[in-house]
């Protein structure tokens, strides 16, 4: 094929034309890219800077009902926690926290006699070390706040309280539902 001088002109200038615009949008990818990171960065930075500063993660508002622990939040940042529960149900509840990896490694009471119904959490074969603390009793409609010390792990918020009928069958809230999970970073 023969190219007339013409022709090899309006093809080089056409290459040249198309060279331009790979480079003008390579250029504009770059700039996109690096705007992008920066702004990447700067919230990542900004986030930091809260955390650190204890402005996010350091309250859980939680809310208690037949049978069911909402907590609002499932990550905390580690240290010094405040769980405000409240009791949104219509009868008494209660809010205990450990330290361990997932509900199924809760011990379980076995036997029947007890102080506790069968199924119930053996709170008495948990390890001291970690148990965090409770509310203890909290009535309908009322709020409780704590604090607790939190260190970096894996956490268990649960109800055990147990409820007798008069025909004598017993109705343990953790058995119900009444269990939820916490992260402190």
């Amino acid at each position: 094929m023969n190219l007339t001088k013409g022709d090899r002109r309006v093809l080089g200038f056409g290459a040249m034309v198309f060279w331009g615009f790979t480079m003008v949008l390579a250029f504009a990818a770059l700039i996109v890219a690096g705007q992008a990171w920066q702004r990447s960065s700067d919230a990542k930075s900004a986030v930091a800077k809260l955390a650190a500063g204890g402005i996010i993660g350091t309250t859980v508002r939680e809310r208690l009902q037949e049978f069911s622990i909402t907590p609002t939040v499932a990550e905390v940042k580690a240290g010094p926690v405040t769980f405000d529960t409240t009791n949104r149900g219509s009868i008494t509840h209660e809010m205990v926290i450990v330290h361990g990896p997932v509900t199924g490694t809760l011990p379980i009471v076995t036997t029947s006699g007890g102080e506790r119904a069968l199924g119930a959490i053996d709170e008495e074969a948990i390890a001291e070390a970690d148990i965090v603390g409770e509310t203890g009793d909290v009535k309908p409609g009322a709020t409780v706040a704590r604090r607790f010390k939190l260190t970096p792990g894996n956490y268990v918020m649960f109800c055990n309280i147990d409820n007798k009928a008069p025909d004598g069958t017993v109705t343990n809230h953790y058995q119900r539902g009444m269990v939820a999970t916490l992260v402190a970073r």
